[in-house]
């Protein structure tokens, strides 16, 4: 049970550290976008959708991180051109994204519930034959998608981009945007490139969680998106630190989803514990961060 429970939680957290990576480079420029919960919804439901009418999950990944770019572009362009404050933009987006997903759900497929697609093309899965004495090392470490393994390379490429040129340019914007200006550096450019990160990020997301299972639902995410935006907040500019938040975050899913099985408790209070363990985190960082403000001279 515990290999499971671990397994589950690896699982759980790569949606989430990769949405969370994706956020994280536009809290970098200084114009953290909060439209993460309602980009991963429209992703879940474009990249099902794309990849049943296509036979073909490529396409459908594709599908939904380009959607999920143009999402991600829009917050950005709405807040920069027409001056419309980019918090208050991204959460119109999550409440849209909400309410489009079930249209588009009634609209092209004819029902507001659970829709499963009975010709979804399989994702390939990396099966090595090693460990096979051993079940629960072999399921742990290996017997992942492709979509989990392309997660774990995507945790590596963000940290290689804070170390590029690009990546310190972000940073030099979120410090100082007026210093970054005099200096001559493309401010404007260098933001839509971290939205542009941030949309293809949250569509592989999105895809993780509806492709594997061949199925889309409204309410999907189940505030994954949310649980990223925590993630990107106290992680910060460390791509390892968004990890570790990351992983707590995952693996109190993971738990919820196996309480569901193994409690009696009832269901609203199983599912809310990884609601309850994140506002226990923001608190446990609030108390530190005054901590250290108080130490100082």
């Amino acid at each position: 049970m515990l290999t499971q429970l671990l397994r589950s939680s690896i699982s759980s957290t790569l949606p989430i550290v990769v949405a969370a990576l994706g956020a994280s480079f536009t809290q970098r420029v200084g114009k953290l976008n909060i439209a993460i919960e309602g980009t991963m919804l429209v992703s879940c439901f474009v990249s099902v959708y794309v990849a049943a009418g296509s036979n073909s999950w490529l396409l459908g990944v594709t599908a939904a991180m380009t959607s999920s770019c143009l999402l991600s572009l829009f917050v950005w362009l709405i807040h920069r051109y027409l001056g419309a404050n980019i918090f208050v933009t991204g959460l119109g987006v999550n409440l849209v994204a909400s309410g489009l997903v079930v249209f588009l759900s009634s609209t092209l497929l004819g029902s507001k519930g659970t829709i499963f697609f009975e010709e979804m093309p399989s994702i390939p899965v990396l099966r090595l034959e090693v460990l096979e004495h051993s079940e629960p090392l072999r399921t742990l470490l290996f017997d992942y998608n492709v979509l989990e393994l392309i997660a774990m390379l995507v945790v590596f490429v963000s940290w290689l981009i804070t170390k590029t040129p690009l990546g310190l340019r972000m940073k030099a914007i979120g410090k100082n945007e007026t210093v970054a200006r005099q200096l001559g550096l493309n401010v404007d450019w260098t933001r839509i490139w971290s939205f542009i990160f941030c949309g293809l990020f949250c569509g592989l997301a999105g895809s993780m969680l509806s492709l594997p299972l061949g199925l889309f639902v409204a309410g999907m995410t189940n505030n994954r998106g949310w649980l990223a935006l925590v993630a990107a907040v106290l992680g910060g500019d460390n791509p390892l630190g968004v990890l570790g938040v990351s992983m707590v975050l995952g693996f109190s899913v993971a738990l919820s989803n196996r309480l569901q099985l193994f409690t009696t408790l009832p269901a609203e209070i199983v599912l809310s514990i990884p609601l309850i363990l994140t506002l226990g985190v923001v608190l446990i960082y609030s108390i530190l961060k005054t901590g250290e403000r108080g130490r100082s001279p």
